[in-house]
């Protein structure tokens, strides 16, 4: 290309608008990924008297000590599945993990029941704000001393067998959920 020949200046041009064409469509791209579907997998415990010891995600509510087919059809296929022989009952325990959480699962005659909710991702938080990544000084000012502490599980029993819990790792909490105690079933 010669210096100032019209050939050259059109080329610059060329890319100049390429250049505009694709930072532009970068932008629109970038709009368009924060316009999408808003997560609401935030679970919150459920306040109502029906069910103290539960989470909802995406609107499906996660109660233990229930049948999990309504939830599962509802939550979808999961990212990861897994089972194996039950100790307690007869059939198979099972494992649900979805992004950010996890449900698992034991035998009864009339199907899976939920056993435990397990949340171990940041996006997600208590109803009074606890969420991965707090320490155990923050979960007992929000709950209370009240909590049975099995090695580092802290459970806070309300409704007889029901719990919510939190799992600390150095302080610092790993993962939280809620759950049932299935060997007394």
């Amino acid at each position: 290309c010669l210096v100032g020949s019209e050939m050259c200046i059109r080329d610059r041009h060329r890319r100049k608008i390429m250049k505009r064409f694709a930072v532009t469509l970068l932008a629109v791209m970038f709009i368009l990924a924060g316009c999408g579907k808003s997560d609401s997998t935030t679970p919150t415990k459920d306040n109502d008297n029906s069910a103290q010891v539960s989470y909802t995600i995406n609107n499906i509510k996660i109660i233990p000590g229930t049948d999990f087919s309504r939830a599962y059809k509802e939550l979808g296929e999961p990212v990861k599945y897994t089972e194996a022989a039950s100790c307690y009952f007869d059939g198979m325990d099972k494992v649900f993990t979805y992004d950010g959480f996890e449900v698992r699962t034991y035998p009864a005659e009339s199907g899976d029941f939920i056993q435990d909710l397990s949340i171990s991702s940041d996006r997600f938080s208590t109803d009074k704000g606890i969420t991965v990544g707090a320490t155990v000084n923050e979960v007992v000012a929000a709950y209370g001393d009240n909590y049975v502490k099995t090695g580092n599980m802290y459970k806070y029993y309300e409704e007889g067998d029901k719990y919510i819990y939190f799992f600390f790792l150095n302080d610092t909490l790993k993962y939280f959920g809620c759950a049932i105690d299935t060997d007394n079933k």
